[in-house]
């Protein structure tokens, strides 16, 4: 007769035919009857009725099922007696689902920080038969939320229900404000900044700062009370006070419940002033028709009323007001400066003044100085090549400057290998040069120049490589880069073009 087996959990029939679901049936011989629980769960205890039926009889039988695992969630927690760092903490127990409970563990958060961690606790370690504990190293003013875990052999549980949120009481801050400092306003002022106390350091309501502070040999502190929580700063002002007097201060938080501790001493400086000494022997000179050197005898750089910052150069065209000057600043206590983006062949004034953070001084004795004539616009003209080997010679025609231009010294050569680049400067009676080309099949860039006082020319620029033999440019378009060489070097892409495909085939 066929034999059919039924499984029950607590008078539930059991369907053992989901393809995913927790209970599975055997199908082996020796196995008909038997039931597979698949991840056990603890809700899946119980009582468990087998039922085996065929038409003409069916027998029955009945076991429970405990299943062990880590503990359920404490209930009940409550918080009493709250003080200015600790409060205690009441929970009742959960289920210990059949394994007695080890040990509990306290998490807390504040309101500055929304991740639960672990707190301090008296005891240290909170044994599994207790249902209460103290939390400390609270801070005072500070709002909580607590929640207890209970663990055993086989794992932590499931965290209780977060406690309400309970503050703490109020104390007296702690630690003092950091990042004293302050300098710098205007004349008559001493300025003092910290950096405000954040909400978990100020303890209570009524929170503000005390300031004191004194002259360097002073003996009287003056204290004043700045109330604002979020004030930063204090602006202490005296037609009496001398610039850049050196001050003695401190400061300490206060709430409603007392002061905390000064911070350490700090020294700060009331306002400076302009210097008062301007610099002497100022010399300028041109290096080029668009750029020249200023220097000076440099003044003490710290005096009675500020420390000096640097110089500013000041400069202006003949025709020009002083006013109108163009500036610029050394960014520390050099005596020279280069001075660029001037014209050619220009008379300029020059004064030098020193500055700090108040401001400029009196102006040096302005002194003068005339930029070089500018250097010829034209390029190096009938530019000749031959290759020999390993080696290129380039030659050309001289430039010949005009009235207007400065002097032809001589001819600077810098020549681009491929990965690298190399600057070859030469006498004013050369128009050749020698150079070596590249060992493999590469090119050579070269760009060709005249120099002298007025600076760098207009360049001459040609590629050659080893297979390049004789070439000569003597056509310019209209902006003076020679035809030939646009077509060479449209020629010369082209032929790398077409090596590289052959190279591919």
């Amino acid at each position: 007769m066929d034999l059919t087996f039924t499984w029950s959990l607590n008078g539930v029939l059991l369907d053992l035919d989901q393809p995913n679901g927790h209970y599975h049936r055997m199908d082996g011989k020796e196995t008909i009857g038997d039931l597979v629980i698949m991840n056990a769960q603890l809700s899946q205890a119980g009582i468990y009725t087998c039922s085996a039926q065929t038409v003409v009889d069916s027998a029955v039988a009945s076991a429970r099922l405990v299943v062990r695992g880590p503990p359920g969630p404490p209930g009940g927690l409550v918080v009493k007696n709250v003080n200015e760092t600790s409060l205690e903490l009441r929970w009742s127990r959960g289920y210990d689902n059949h394994s007695p409970i080890g040990k509990y563990v306290i998490m807390g958060r504040s309101e500055h920080s929304h991740d639960w961690r672990r707190m301090r606790t008296e005891p240290t370690n909170i044994e599994g038969n207790a249902e209460s504990a103290r939390v400390i190293d609270l801070r005072p003013w500070m709002d909580y939320q607590f929640q207890v875990i209970a663990s055993n052999i086989l794992g932590s549980g499931e965290p209780s229900m977060p406690s309400q949120t309970i503050r703490t009481k109020q104390a007296a801050p702690t630690v003092a404000p950091s990042g004293l400092g302050g300098g710098g306003g205007d004349r008559s002022e001493l300025i003092i900044t910290w950096t405000p106390m954040a909400r978990e350091y100020q303890n209570g309501d009524g929170f503000g700062y005390i300031l004191a502070f004194k002259t360097l040999e002073g003996l009287a502190w003056m204290v004043v009370r700045v109330p604002n929580v979020e004030s930063s700063r204090y602006v202490y002002s005296n037609q009496s006070l001398t610039p850049y007097c050196p001050f003695e201060v401190k400061i300490k938080a206060y709430n409603r419940k007392g002061e905390g501790p000064f911070s350490q001493i700090a020294v700060v400086h009331s306002a400076e002033e302009e210097p008062t000494v301007s610099p002497r022997k100022i010399n300028a000179s041109a290096l080029t028709a668009f750029e020249i050197q200023v220097s000076w005898e440099p003044i003490q750089h710290l005096s009675s009323n500020g420390v000096l910052r640097g110089y500013e150069i000041r400069y202006w065209r003949q025709h020009e007001r002083e006013a109108a000057a163009d500036r610029v600043r050394t960014a520390g206590l050099e005596n020279t400066a280069r001075v660029t983006g001037l014209r050619p062949n220009t008379l300029y004034h020059v004064t030098v003044l020193a500055y700090n953070s108040a401001g400029t001084g009196p102006p040096s004795p302005r002194t003068t100085v005339i930029t070089k004539k500018p250097p010829p616009n034209r390029p190096p003209g009938n530019v000749s090549w031959k290759t020999d080997g390993s080696w290129v010679t380039v030659r050309w025609d001289h430039v010949k400057s005009m009235d207007n231009e400065s002097t032809v010294q001589g001819y600077k050569v810098l020549y681009k290998h491929e990965g690298q680049s190399a600057l070859k400067v030469l006498d004013k009676g050369k128009t050749s040069v020698s150079l070596p080309l590249p060992k493999d099949n590469g090119y050579v860039v070269l760009e060709i120049r005249s120099w002298g006082e007025g600076g760098d020319g207009a360049a001459h620029e040609i590629i050659v490589s080893r297979d390049s033999g004789t070439g000569m440019m003597v056509q310019k378009n209209s902006v003076g880069i020679p035809r030939s060489f646009s077509t060479l070097f449209l020629l010369w892409h082209a032929v790398v073009l077409i090596l590289t495909s052959l190279l591919v085939l």
